[in-house]
């Protein structure tokens, strides 16, 4: 989603040149994004529930908590947003078109709170490798570090709410009153509102998280290859393995995104909405395979979870 913040300006001149022929694909896309958020939904609500039974004083694990009710959150913005555009009756297109607006600039903000969480999460890995004594420490300011998250991510996303805010207008087709957004440029102007969409949101939603998350997992590279060669315990290896899995995939997903949007500052917002869709597709992805990982990686998170179903023990 790191790019769907264009979407409103170039989408429909790039859907007007080949329509027919583009829509068949859009919708598969839309539907393989919509049953993936599902079960991405389902994964992410009893990977959370486990977490919360693990945390007791581990940081890392309370953060992948986090981690997966913000994805609960997003994963179902997708899927209301999805489906309501694959659904042509009158009351899809109603609830299409009043919860669009809105569900647009929570989902930028809350992405933009996940992609800093992901790199919260790969940085705690970081100090627990290399200060494991001092690691505990970590559980004091972890408040205070998601609180400066939400701050920052309030404040990037202030421009894209005022520039993209719902207006009311009646229309006459559903008979009733709507919002839509209208793309003003809020108090940047559209000069200003180009460059908030284009370089800043390049560097502050790709460029810093891409270069964290590398850092990060060249650092639990070496460190797990060490762990290996030596004797360290069962657990710090699966979670450090656990981190690099879901650092990798975001790390992934914000290439593509860093990608559409260098391919719009240079072709000057002519790129596809295919792009979009993909980048979308692997956003979803990004978001429902947390639960993936944990039961790949996670020897004791697996202990947990059939002890989940067993009320008994």
């Amino acid at each position: 989603m790191a790019n769907i913040s264009r979407t409103e300006i170039r989408y429909n001149d790039s859907n007007d040149l080949n329509p027919n022929s583009q829509q068949s694909g859009h919708e598969t896309i839309a539907w393989m994004s919509t049953v993936i958020a599902i079960c991405g939904v389902f994964g992410n609500i009893l990977g959370a529930v486990v977490l919360h039974r693990m945390q007791k004083t581990n940081s890392g694990v309370r953060l992948l908590k986090y981690l997966s009710l913000v994805d609960v959150i997003l994963l179902v913005l997708v899927f209301l947003s999805l489906t309501s555009q694959l659904c042509n009756s009158h009351v899809a297109r109603a609830v299409c078109a009043i919860f669009d607006p809105f569900a647009y600039l929570f989902a930028m903000t809350l992405y933009t709170f996940e992609i800093y969480l992901t790199v919260l999460i790969a940085i705690q890995r970081c100090i627990a490798i290399a200060l494991p004594f001092k690691s505990g420490s970590f559980l004091r300011v972890i408040n205070k570090a998601l609180g400066a998250i939400a701050v920052f991510t309030v404040a990037f996303n202030v421009p894209l709410w005022l520039a993209f805010w719902p207006r009311p207008y009646w229309n006459p087709d559903l008979n009733m009153q709507l919002f839509n957004q209208d793309q003003h440029g809020g108090f940047l102007g559209k000069d200003g509102f180009k460059v908030y969409i284009g370089p800043i949101v390049l560097v502050f939603r790709c460029v810093i998280p891409l270069t964290i998350l590398i850092t990060c997992n060249i650092i639990l590279t070496i460190s797990r290859r060490r762990q290996n060669s030596g004797n360290g315990q069962t657990w710090n290896k699966g979670f450090t393995a656990l981190v690099m899995a879901i650092t990798t995939m975001s790390v992934v997903t914000h290439v593509v995104s860093a990608v559409d949007l260098l391919l719009w500052e240079i072709d000057s917002g002519t790129t596809t909405a295919d792009f979009i869709q993909i980048s979308v597709l692997l956003i979803t992805i990004n978001c429902s395979t947390n639960f993936i990982f944990y039961c790949s990686f996670g020897k004791i998170f697996r202990q947990n979870f059939k002890l989940f179903f067993r009320p008994n023990n």
